[in-house]
């Protein structure tokens, strides 16, 4: 009796959209959003009522279908801080139970939580960027928001197609460090973990501080960091994690950053930042660096040192600012205080600052290199994956901007020209990434060639190998490509044929990433060979320590 009332209650509800197109089902879940008329706010959140209708990947989801994914409470608020200008707004929804306490569920197959975002999407039309940018983060081994398309009805009316993503937080499927307590106050504890962010102040209750140095010339401002998680920090762990950030800039800012043991590394991971500048650039986002920008640090027992990301919000990237050279294919974003020194935002000097060391700009073009040949940015790749939510976003994109009629309007803040079709939208999101990729490909320093010898022709067929930085400082970052899983073995050779380290690894089919920590007293006499080894065959490069 009550699946009849439902279903009858849904016909009379949500026949149709606007311009009387009839909406009776989706390939995408349908979430149906009741706030029993209390109206949702920016802070705090309300309770309301949540239904989802998901029959599983690739299946149909019928109006006539009985909620069967989420049947429950939720509280629910208003997120973002320009984009609650629009109509269509961001939702950030928490899981309740029916007293109002936060629960944990499983939703489209992401790891059991209860923090969640809807996100609206509304100034950026082909419904794309964060999508595609968390997919290129994760290909490149950066924790990014999982995602998921849906369309929402919220108070009866419905509102389009929103993206259904994990909420930026500390979890063990998420921001994977260590849970600080309280009681966490001293030793090892009061270490981590920790998440803070350069963002603006709006929706933040936690407090922050201002950096000790000031940000690269033109401008003369001091970034204003921000606690971001534990919500629970105490006083102590606040002055733990600030003069702990004070330490690192100072490191950074010394005359010996570039030290390998006192300098800069100590205090920051450079690969996560290496990753995110990625993430940033490929994309040009104009807001990069400067605002939405987290970053976050485990326990000294698991690293503890500081890590880049993970990324977030990137609808006004890939060409859709008209401010601050937004709309450009060229430039570096991360030199943004250099175009636009008067903006109140400014991008940390970290940034510029690792770009003077000359072993981070290798680290960074070996893995731009690597990325553009056979990862997460090579072209055919990015567009074939455009290509499939094309297909998925057919039909509800057309109901999205039926209910929402802004193709060919200017949103703020849209530069010219602007499509008329949501297919011009994609185009010009395609056209845009191919000027990127070119720019990059020139302007990101590209490591200098390396002799590969392969003894035995079969190995090629089955295995490859790329080695960075080289020349190397402590540590050798090896990736290796294997058709199948096989045993390796990996030995550093000097040039008088004496083998000086030698390891052994169990290599899986896909992609491996080997590190491989070089002794300080392991002296290489300038060049040297780092040779793989697989059932007699062997792959050779040359390599050199800085």
């Amino acid at each position: 009796m009550k699946k009849i009332y439902f279903n009858l209650l849904l016909a009379f509800l949500y026949p149709a959209i606007a311009l009387g197109q009839t909406f009776e089902s989706s390939n995408l879940p349908i979430i149906f959003i009741n706030t029993m008329g209390t109206p949702i706010l920016d802070d705090p959140k309300v309770k309301a009522e949540m239904k989802i209708i998901y029959n599983g990947p690739g299946k149909t989801n019928s109006l006539k279908d009985a909620p069967n994914h989420y049947n429950g409470f939720i509280g629910i608020e208003y997120r973002g801080s320009s984009s609650q200008m629009f109509p269509k707004k961001s939702l950030g929804i928490e899981l309740w139970d029916d007293k109002g306490k936060s629960k944990d569920a499983s939703l489209f197959g992401m790891p059991e939580e209860s923090d969640w975002i809807l996100f609206a999407s509304y100034n950026e039309k082909s419904l794309m960027h964060n999508v595609l940018t968390m997919n290129l983060a994760r290909q490149m081994g950066i924790y990014a928001s999982r995602t998921q398309y849906v369309e929402v009805f919220l108070n009866d009316s419905y509102m389009g197609v929103y993206v259904f993503m994990e909420k930026i937080k500390r979890a063990a499927g998420r921001v994977d460090i260590a849970k600080l307590k309280e009681t966490d106050l001293k030793g090892d504890d009061i270490t981590g973990g920790y998440i803070f962010k350069v963002d603006k102040t709006t929706g933040t209750s936690l407090g922050g501080w201002t950096s000790r140095y000031v940000n690269n010339p033109p401008v003369n401002t001091r970034t204003y960091y921000q606690y971001e998680a534990p919500k629970s920090i105490t006083t102590e762990q606040k002055a733990y994690l600030s003069e702990y950030v004070n330490t690192a800039e100072a490191s950074l800012k010394a005359d010996n950053f570039r030290d390998k043991t006192n300098g800069y590394r100590k205090y920051f991971d450079t690969p996560s930042f290496i990753r995110l500048f990625l993430a940033n650039e490929i994309s040009k986002n104009v807001d990069g660096y400067r605002i939405s920008t987290f970053f976050y640090k485990d326990k000294d027992s698991k690293g503890g040192k500081i890590k880049a990301g993970p990324p977030w919000d990137y609808d006004i990237a890939y060409g859709n600012g008209n401010y601050c050279g937004g709309d450009s294919y060229q430039g570096f974003s991360y030199q943004f205080n250099n175009v636009c020194p008067n903006d109140g935002l400014q991008v940390p000097f970290w940034w510029e600052r690792m770009m003077e060391d000359s072993a981070f700009v290798r680290e960074l073009g070996e893995e731009y290199n690597f990325q553009r040949q056979h990862g997460a940015l090579r072209q055919d790749k990015i567009f074939q994956f455009i290509d499939s939510l094309t297909v998925v976003l057919q039909q509800p994109a057309r109901r999205n901007f039926q209910k929402w009629p802004i193709l060919g309007v200017y949103v703020w803040p849209q530069p010219n020209p602007i499509s008329n079709s949501w297919s011009g939208e994609v185009e010009e999101l395609k056209s845009f990434i191919i000027n990127r990729l070119q720019w990059l490909d020139t302007n990101i320093k590209q490591p200098g060639s390396l002799t590969i010898t392969a003894n035995e022709p079969s190995i090629t067929s089955s295995v490859s190998m790329r080695v960075y930085p080289n020349p190397f400082l402590d540590k050798i970052q090896i990736h290796v490509q294997a058709l199948r899983a096989e045993k390796a073995r990996l030995s550093l050779i000097d040039m008088q044929g004496k083998t000086l380290l030698k390891t052994e690894e169990a290599l899986q089919a896909g992609e491996n990433r080997i590190t491989v920590q070089v002794p300080q007293n392991l002296y290489l006499i300038n060049i040297g060979l780092l040779q793989l080894e697989i059932n007699g065959s062997k792959i050779v490069k040359k390599i050199a320590r800085e």
